[in-house]
């Protein structure tokens, strides 16, 4: 086979302007295109790329490199950001376009590895198999939607929901001492995201599969927090089913269904509605739920669109707002850890002004994103990886 040399030329700038020549080999004939390409699927041969082994992975760069990009990417607030960032930082121009096709590779590979072990954890359903350890602690599922923007229409809006969970155990809750005010707060130390951007049925399975990871059936106790979505009951009854279980209905959400219903259907000013808000809440705050249902019923015919009759909600969530019980058990009752994940797992980075996404870049952006804010990127994401090109990981 035959040859010809191709030169081109590369500007960096690395304390000043350098010029270095990269050597390419071409097939000088027809026939030696036709042996290179069917025996080894090149056009080409650069022997740089081969020495340093990135010639047969995708966008001609380390798997370090892809990594590095997908990293920065799900925590940048934008792919120009981070061009920007790599130009000014390692005086590396890379386009904005590079960076999505890179971020969007990696997190496909993670999203299709979710999928897998998904498929794993229903198979494990399936057979009826329990864990036999010591069950013990508790185990906390939280979960909670958000909308983004995307581009592509359904009935009629570009808007989709986005559905988060978080799983955390017992465990790994500490509890410290404000150094300014003396006052006791807790830290979670380890927990895990998973976010889907479609139907909950498939969100649920994700949700079942991160849960089991993390001890589903290990646990003497799973306290679910939510706020009080028909579907989440259907969750319990499908993938918790013969487990110790309690549904608390996220008391954050009901203080805000409470004054959103006030400020809607409740007659006077500002301060009427704030009166009769804040009664409300107090009596469902101190397990007073049979007064508060009779407070409510004379309005359980008022309808408005967007806000919940918050007699049928306190009704429908009777037997999950006994808050005063909880707190005595010491279980959160509020979903504070989710609603700050929620901001910056998904708002930070997918919902920011002008933003609209295709749907499958996005899931792809939130899968890598969630391994990383889950703490799972190097133990997890870096092996995947590697593993994935059939390399050895350096972790």
């Amino acid at each position: 086979m035959k040859h010809k040399e191709k030169r081109a030329k590369t500007l960096l700038t690395l304390e000043g302007p350098v010029t270095f020549r990269r050597t390419v080999y071409v097939p000088a004939d027809k026939e030696s295109a036709e042996l290179l390409l069917n025996n080894f699927g090149m056009k080409m041969v650069i022997p740089l790329d081969i020495a340093l082994g990135i010639s047969v992975l995708p966008f001609k760069i380390t798997v370090a490199m892809m990594l590095d990009i997908t990293k920065r990417s799900v925590n940048s607030h934008s792919y120009e950001e981070l061009q920007q960032a790599y130009k000014e930082d390692w005086q590396i121009e890379i386009s904005d376009d590079q960076l999505r096709m890179v971020t969007n590779y990696i997190g496909k590979v993670i999203y299709e590895d979710d999928c897998q072990q998904r498929d794993v954890a229903l198979e494990h359903l399936k057979n009826g198999q329990r864990s036999r350890k010591k069950k013990a602690g508790v185990l906390y599922v939280e979960m909670d939607g958000a909308m983004m923007n995307t581009r592509k229409s359904e009935n009629g809006s570009t808007w989709k929901e986005n559905k988060l969970g978080l799983v955390f155990s017992s465990r790994n809750i500490r509890k410290f001492k404000s150094k300014k005010n003396g006052q006791e707060y807790h830290k979670i130390l380890s927990k895990e995201y998973i976010s889907y951007l479609g139907n909950a049925d498939t969100f649920k399975e994700h949700l079942y599969t991160v849960a089991l990871r993390n001890g589903l059936e290990e646990h003497k106790k799973i306290v679910v927090i939510s706020d009080g979505a028909a579907w989440i009951k259907s969750f319990l009854t499908d993938y918790c089913s013969g487990l110790d279980v309690l549904q608390i209905l996220d008391y954050t959400h009901l203080k805000e269904n409470i004054f959103k219903f006030a400020n809607a259907c409740i007659k006077g000013g500002k301060k009427a509605k704030n009166e009769w808000s804040n009664k409300l809440k107090e009596l469902v705050k101190n397990g007073h739920i049979d007064k508060a249902l009779e407070m409510t019923a004379p309005l359980k015919d008022i309808r408005k669109e967007g806000v919940p009759n918050i007699h049928k909600y306190l009704l429908n969530n009777k037997d999950c707002i006994d808050y005063p019980s909880y707190v005595k058990q010491g279980y959160f009752i509020g979903s504070g850890a989710i609603e700050s994940g929620n901001k910056s797992t998904m708002q930070e980075r997918l919902k920011l002004p002008g933003m609209r996404w295709e749907v499958q870049s996005a899931q792809y952006v939130l899968a890598a994103k969630m391994k990383y804010d889950s703490g799972l990127w190097d133990s997890y994401v870096v092996p995947l990886i590697y593993r994935h090109f059939g390399l050895k990981s350096p972790y």
